[in-house]
């Protein structure tokens, strides 16, 4: 059989296939199209309606608190967590619970933490704080990301940065606070200090912005995750029961699969061959059963869906590519080889290769940049407990000393006891 007709044969035994297939697939493929639109477009409408406010934390002067406080105020904040029916998802666009956006900002050498957030959640999210931090202030200010131009790159303005994801599955932890201990002094070594030294040595004209958005899960999808980990590394095996339209439409594609099987080749028969069941062994090694007792543990915290965006953004003249990867250095803190390690996301890098390269740098770059304006979910995301949540996001200690840190100027206090009244 000569090639020409080789593709007569394929393209009848293809039309073949659509004759048969169409009156129910067309239907399935276009229903899937019409939902996927219609969530893009009733959860922008949601959002644009939500009256978000951004809110500046100015950390207390002579704060002795590890982020197991900064825990604390987390795992408070998981309260926001609401149970969505399909009206409430389909119609009404709340098919995400509400988000906060935690930010650590780096402007002309000085340090700023930033939490964006409902304004619904504002007094939750002051009565967390004040109530583990009672020196700290809180103030409503400006979006800071709305002071540089929105066209970056442009003639004066230089970007660089990044989304950033898990390296293993989400139900394996980071490295937390726990293990951040001097063995000498046997206090805590803080993370932040390394981003906190890195943004005091900023030049004027350059900003570093790390976003760490993160809302509540569900505790039965957080804890099936954790437990399908744990059977993994255990050698054991998990058995899923599929959901009934998992059943039909299982049923359906199998249908297809028999038709083009049997047009395009003939149904092999073949002997039935038995299974020779072998005895269990368990094979697991030490640093998996560190890993097992790590993830086991894990699922005691509440779980939050988390993305971790990072911008270095800088004039041309002072634009420099040692603060261009500040955030990996940051987060490789966190990693662990038997468990978990942050690296940065491929496809959201702010380069290009091979052809095309300036124009299509310049659209990653004003697409990062607009994502991070609106605080927008797209892109890669993890799952974190509120313990590796703290770890990352917390106001720092005193034993942070940084010029770069903005904290409170004076000590609060209340009036004395005995002051007179007239």
């Amino acid at each position: 059989m000569d090639f020409i007709s080789f593709l007569s044969e394929y393209f009848k035994a293809t039309s073949q296939v659509i004759v048969v297939t169409w009156w129910f697939a067309f239907p399935i493929a276009l229903f899937y199209l019409f939902k996927n639109l219609w969530y893009k477009y009733i959860i922008g409408e949601y959002y644009k309606k939500l009256d978000r406010v951004l809110l500046e934390i100015k950390p207390p002067r002579n704060i002795e608190k590890s982020p197991k406080t900064m825990e604390q105020v987390i795992s408070t904040l998981y309260g926001v967590y609401s149970s969505r029916n399909l009206f409430d998802m389909w119609f009404e666009g709340k098919y995400h619970q509400d988000t906060f956006s935690f930010e650590i900002v780096g402007i002309d050498g000085k340090m700023h933490f930033f939490c964006q957030l409902p304004r619904r959640d504002r007094n939750m999210f002051e009565a967390a704080v004040f109530g583990h931090y009672p020196e700290a202030e809180i103030e409503e200010v400006e979006d800071y990301t709305l002071k540089v131009p929105k066209d970056i790159p442009n003639p004066e303005w230089n970007l660089f940065g990044s989304d950033y994801k898990l390296a293993k599955e989400d139900a394996y932890p980071i490295r937390t606070y726990k293990y951040f201990q001097d063995d000498v002094t046997k206090g805590m070594i803080d993370p932040l200090a390394t981003l906190a030294d890195t943004i005091g040595g900023l030049s004027p004209g350059s900003q570093i912005w790390m976003q760490v958005m993160f809302t509540p899960v569900k505790d039965a999808d957080w804890i099936a995750m954790v437990k399908a980990v744990v059977a993994k590394i255990a050698k054991k095996e998990v058995k899923s029961n599929p959901g009934f339209l998992s059943r039909i439409f299982g049923g359906i594609f199998s249908f297809i699969g028999i038709i083009i099987g049997g047009i395009f080749k003939p149904i092999e028969f073949e002997a039935e061959k038995k299974s020779e069941e072998k005895p269990f062994r368990w094979t697991i090694t030490p640093g998996e059963e560190s890993a097992l007792q790590a993830v086991e543990e894990s699922a005691n915290k509440k779980g939050f869906i988390v993305k971790i965006r990072y911008i270095y953004l800088a004039r041309h003249e002072v634009f420099s590519k040692d603060f261009a990867y500040a955030a990996n250095g940051f987060l490789m803190q966190f990693g662990d080889q038997n468990l978990n390690y942050i690296v940065a996301e491929n496809q959201t890098k702010t380069y290009a290769n091979y052809f095309f390269i300036d124009p299509r740098t310049r659209y990653v770059q004003r697409k990062l940049l607009t994502r991070y304006r609106d605080r927008d979910y797209d892109g890669p995301a993890m799952f974190l407990n509120s313990e590796e949540l703290a770890t990352i996001i917390h106001l720092p200690d005193m034993s942070v000393v940084s010029p770069s840190i903005q904290r409170v100027e004076a000590k609060k206090g209340g009036p004395p006891q005995n002051l007179p009244v007239e």
